[in-house]
């Protein structure tokens, strides 16, 4: 049996040639990314255009000094990778083969799966109930014979984030590790360090792709208690971050104010977007994240390619998805929000939901 495999979205230059529409009118409300510019960025590497004959230090000191600095731990804690998604592959290398077993509530970010499938381990889908219900105690019962447990929080795609209590119980219930990806954390608010010191058998992963707007460096970083950093260490291919993205990571990080301040202001628009949508009749779910879902019902695929020909890229979901109904949609720039807001109202107001 084959492995599952990501499915791709189609890059803005092929959605602007396929409807004959101007690149810079394409906007992605499909990829959860920042809508702010990284202006401050070529000063830092204009003068490393000159050096990129040599390959980067394979040990990212720099990236690792510069976590710790921001979470408050010690570098030997810091594991760094391509993304977030190259520290799912690193975590099923080292934690997961042929015979063990991975767990997550689905519907969540699909590498999970693939990553686990990868390894030939066996994957344990425990599916939301009704109203996007938490499956706590049949998750905790999976988590107990897990050797990874994967958690996002908040989750993608549903945007909800789970109680304190719930992700401890299901820690200590697991019999492995367990993965958090805090892709999203910035936005939940959440600090994940004070966790790392209290369990031994936790990862957390985080992106610069989110909240710092750096999707296009392609950096992440895993922290951990510091011999599960060393086994994830040992697995890391020695230099898949690029010299350029790991001094603009660093830099970012060691100047976290910037993205802070963006943070709340994408805090807010998420406040006035789903406000916005929800007078056009449509109810967003509560989110702790950057992106709203929304139940469209039966018409979802239709908006979905409505909004496609006006160069609004929304997140939609396969035919056999379990939120085939629903449509995702990142919060930008208050200009670029409002163009959607206006989309629907106009374009779609025959095919919308409206709520009694």
């Amino acid at each position: 049996m084959a492995a599952p495999r990501y499915r791709w979205q189609p890059t803005s230059a092929e959605i602007a040639k396929r409807f004959n529409l101007d690149i810079r009118d394409i906007v992605r409300f499909d990829h959860n990314t920042s809508p702010f510019s990284t202006d401050w960025a070529p000063s830092i590497v204009a003068p490393m255009a000159q050096s990129l004959n040599e390959y980067p230090g394979a040990s990212y000191s720099e990236i690792r000094d510069a976590a710790a600095g921001y979470l408050g731990i010690t570098d030997d804690m810091v594991v760094p990778g391509a993304g977030i998604d190259e520290i799912i592959g690193l975590v099923g290398r080292a934690f997961l083969g042929k015979g063990l077993r991975a767990t997550a509530v689905t519907p969540t970010y699909p590498l999970y799966e693939i990553a686990s499938a990868q390894r030939q381990a066996e994957f344990i889908a425990v599916s939301y109930g009704e109203d996007f219900e938490y499956p706590f105690e049949a998750f905790g019962e999976a988590a107990q014979t897990s050797d990874v447990t994967w958690l996002c929080i908040p989750n993608n795609p549903t945007g909800d984030r789970i109680p304190d209590d719930t992700i401890s119980s299901i820690i200590e219930q697991t019999r492995g590790v367990v993965v958090i990806d805090a892709a999203y954390a910035e936005f939940s608010g959440d600090d994940w360090a004070p966790w790392i010191e209290a369990y031994d058998n936790l990862i957390v992963a985080y992106t610069m792709s989110k909240a710092f707007g750096l999707a296009g460096l392609r950096v992440g970083f895993s922290v951990s208690v510091p011999n599960l950093a060393d086994r994830l260490d040992s697995v890391r291919p020695p230099g898949s971050i690029s010299s350029m993205s790991a001094a603009l990571a660093s830099v970012a990080l060691s100047e976290p104010k910037r993205m802070q301040r963006h943070v709340e202001g994408l805090v807010k628009e998420r406040t006035r977007l789903s406000d916005s949508l929800s007078s056009l009749g449509i109810d967003p779910r509560p989110s702790s994240a950057n992106f709203l879902l929304c139940d469209f019902g039966s018409q979802a695929p239709q908006i979905a390619e409505v909004l496609l020909t006006e160069g609004l890229v929304v997140r939609r979901f396969p035919d056999d998805h379990p939120l085939v109904h629903f449509l995702r949609f990142t919060v930008r720039a208050p200009d670029e929000n409002d163009r959607l807001i206006n989309a629907l109202r106009q374009g779609t107001a025959e095919t919308l939901p409206r709520t009694p």
